[in-house]
Formats: C-alpha cells, structure tokens, sequence
C-alpha cells in the first residue's frame, strides 16, 4: 500500500463511518511507478470484502476487455475515487412477516468525494503515471469539473487536473501546474446495464490501445 497507514482508519466521510466491523477503506493496489493509472468509481461489496479495487463482476469484465486489445491490468495502478462502499438499505416485508434488508450500491456524494480528495491526490503524486485513465463519470468530474463523459470518452485529453487543497480540511479545489494525460472511458459497469454502451466502449478501448501506443507505454502491453 502506498498510502500511509492513517488511511485505514479514515472516516472523513458517511460511507467510512457505515464500514462493516473488520472493514478497511481499500487502497489502490498495482506498480507504484506504474506508466498507466486506472481511476474507477467506489468501491462495492466484494471489493470491500477483499480491500481491493476492481475484484467483483465490473472488475471481471475490465480485465477481459483490457485484454481483448492487448493491455495487462497488472502492470498498472488501479485505484477509485472514493475509498468506501456507499450503499443505501432497502427494507423490505416479506409474506412470512419476516424482514429483509438489502444494500445496495450508490453513487458517492460530493461530500465523500471531497474527503477522500487528498488520497486520491496523494497516490496520484507517488505513482506519477503518464496516463491517467478515467472509468466512469464519478472520477472524470473529479480531475475535469467542466467536461462530459458524453463528450470526451475515447479521446486523449493533456490537460492539467484538479486537486484538493494541502489541508485535509479543506474544500477547495485547485488546478495542477503539471499537465496530465488523460484517456476517459465509460465505467464497465455501465456495460452491464447499459448494453447499447458495449459497442461504444470496445471502441474506445481500441482507441486507448492507440493512445498507449503513441505514448510509448510499452510496460502495459501484453507481450
């Protein structure tokens, strides 16, 4: 793990203070000089189970279409914008009178998103990747406040981004004097439920594929 160990027991935000007993915030995991960082969402239920990003059926689904254009998931860094599962509980009567309760997943709230700023940040400056590779709406919002995943995915962006303040505390956001490269993609997730995206998104991985090539990021293909 990177992050330093404070990061285990965070609960800046809502979703930190609802973990189960034995849960953890999940890092990042993956090369820590890694050429090609992922940047997803929030974690879910397997992924907090097993304090690692990207392990349930969105991440089953990542590795086999990273793979379908010759990219290696294990030779890059792997993170989310959020740290903790954000749920909502459902409750529900059933007809033996019994009660069931269900979680379900969640977009995370502006104020999660805020409070795990500075982690995100923070791995963002260790790993120092040459291409940032946004999944989902959640995490490009976040580095690019004023673009559309509607408009931008499948396309390489050299922008700078957007990051907290120094304090912890803090809720302002500021623009990085370095510039990144940036390649936004829908969120695999959206494949399982959107699945007119399925065409659209293997496209833009085919363009990623293009993108990693005219960047000279040979350590994240498939040889």
């Amino acid at each position: 793990m990177l992050l330093p160990e404070k990061f285990l027991t965070c609960v800046r935000c809502e979703d930190g203070l609802k973990r189960e007993e034995g849960q953890t915030p999940v890092p990042g995991e993956g090369i820590s000089n890694a050429e090609v960082m992922l940047i997803g969402e929030s974690p879910g239920a397997e992924e907090m189970k097993n304090a690692r990003p990207f392990v349930g059926k969105a991440g089953e689904n990542l590795n086999d279409f990273l793979k379908s254009v010759g990219l290696n998931r294990n030779n890059m860094y792997v993170a989310n914008t959020t740290r903790c599962r954000p749920y909502k509980v459902t409750e529900k009567i059933l007809k033996n009178g019994t009660k069931r309760i269900t979680k379900s997943n969640k977009p995370p709230s502006q104020h999660a998103i805020r409070s795990c700023a500075t982690w995100l940040d923070m791995e963002i400056d260790l790993v120092n990747p040459k291409l940032i590779v946004t999944l989902g709406s959640t995490p490009l919002k976040r580095l690019l406040p004023e673009h559309s995943i509607s408009k931008v995915h499948g396309t390489l962006l050299t922008v700078p981004i957007q990051r907290a303040g120094i304090k912890e505390e803090s809720r302002e956001f500021t623009l990085s004097e370095q510039e990144f490269h940036l390649f936004p993609l829908y969120h695999p997730a959206a494949i399982i439920y959107r699945r007119e995206l399925q065409e659209v998104f293997e496209e833009d991985l085919k363009k990623l594929r293009q993108a990693v090539e005219k960047l000279q990021l040979n350590s994240v293909l498939v040889q």
